[in-house]
């Protein structure tokens, strides 16, 4: 008998529960750009068929919410049953079609594919969802799932997608009636407008904490917004060299360090922050109770003494979960010419502040930087212009 679960059918019911947690966070499916005429089923599937099995599903369109990379994100979320599914060898295949409604344009078709494991006979739900990025306009979206065995579920939605009055001053950065899957495969840049002035030499230092404090792992929303802020970073602002340190002071390391970093390592730098584990630290890093301390201070002096030195040090994340003063002489004095530190706090709504200087931001106000709250892809966007203003 397992400890805590007095009897089978308890066992059976946590076994279930364990399964749909499991299926919440896993089966997710990454939605790609496909041609149709490659795909036996396209477009046919989104027309019903006399005679076909249909599947019982719950889908909810996602509102077109502007991300950190300044490009309109979307998609869905879908609630089924998962004894349709008991046993193995079950796959789900999603198409989704999304049709602008301006004039000269072609709809674009998406596909996703996840294989599901075994399941045991049940009566719980399984979760999963799909997201796209989509520039300002009105589109139409057609949404059909096919398992295996042709079994179907259809849902159709209109989306109207513009910025609201307090994202009026963001440039888009992705053209009107357009769709792009949403994938950390690099840029897709838009021609960008003269800029006279000179690049910079920049360090990036990228705090890979929760955006919420009370939680307890990084969650993929976490890591996509800090990797569409990285993207918009490099897209917006000319550079001459990137210094790129990931790092997370409840394990008081460094995670990730590259030297001459480019957009197209975002791939890597995520998966770095997905292999995280926050529930297990060392016992070591227990004992060393003023390690995150050290950790800020030590890459703090290696920005001081590096070689080239950066023009500007951008320490970007969350509010962290220390509020130590960091003392004084913990930090390198400052030489002439020194770097600009800058601390930009991505603190989202929903998420109240402390109120209060974290360790990062003591050690920046120490060097006479500054933190900067950002609440929004607005106020994001709003601090790329400052720093973009005091390049000149």
């Amino acid at each position: 008998m397992f400890p805590g679960i007095p009897n089978l059918a308890s066992f059976r019911r946590f076994a279930d529960a364990a399964l749909a947690a499991i299926l919440l966070t896993s089966t997710c499916c990454a939605q790609i750009v496909v041609n149709p005429a490659r795909l036996r089923r396209f477009p046919q599937a989104f027309e019903p068929k006399p005679g076909e099995v249909t599947l019982r599903c719950e889908v909810t369109p996602m509102k077109p919410v502007l991300d950190y990379g300044f490009r309109f994100q979307t998609g869905y979320r879908v609630l089924m049953s998962m004894s349709p599914f008991e046993g193995k060898g079950h796959t789900l295949s999603v198409f989704t079609r999304v049709t602008p409604r301006a004039e000269g344009t072609a709809p674009v078709h998406l596909l996703s594919r996840q294989s599901l494991p075994e399941i045991p006979k049940t009566k719980q739900e399984m979760t999963f969802g799909g997201s796209f990025l989509i520039g300002e306009g009105a589109y139409d979206v057609n949404w059909v799932l096919v398992d295996e065995r042709n079994r179907v579920c259809r849902k159709n939605w209109h989306l109207e997608v513009k910025r609201s009055h307090a994202e009026r001053t963001v440039t888009v950065a992705m053209p009107p009636n357009t769709v792009w899957d949403y994938s950390l495969r690099g840029a897709r840049l838009q021609p960008k407008p003269t800029d006279d002035a000179e690049a910079i030499r920049l360090s990036i230092l990228i705090n890979a904490a929760p955006l919420y404090q009370r939680r307890t792992r990084l969650h993929a929303g976490d890591v996509g917004t800090l990797m569409s802020a990285l993207g918009s970073l490099l897209e917006h602002v000319p550079t001459r060299g990137v210094r790129l340190v990931v790092f997370n002071l409840e394990q008081q390391r460094e995670l990730y360090r590259n030297t001459d970093f480019k957009l197209s390592r975002i791939p890597e730098v995520a998966a770095t922050m997905n292999a995280i584990e926050l529930n297990t630290v060392d016992y070591q890093v227990l004992k060393n109770r003023r390690g995150h301390v050290d950790l800020v201070a030590d890459m703090v002096n290696q920005e001081i003494q590096a070689d080239p030195q950066s023009d500007v040090v951008l320490v970007m994340g969350p509010e962290s979960r220390f509020f130590d003063r960091m003392p004084a002489e913990r930090l390198l004095g400052l030489s002439k010419p020194a770097p600009r530190f800058l601390n930009l706090q991505i603190i989202p709504l929903m998420a109240a502040p402390t109120g209060l200087p974290d360790v990062i931001g003591s050690a920046v106000a120490r060097l006479g930087g500054k933190t900067v709250a950002v609440h929004s892809p607005g106020d994001f966007a709003k601090a790329i212009a400052r720093l973009e203003e005091n390049r000149r």
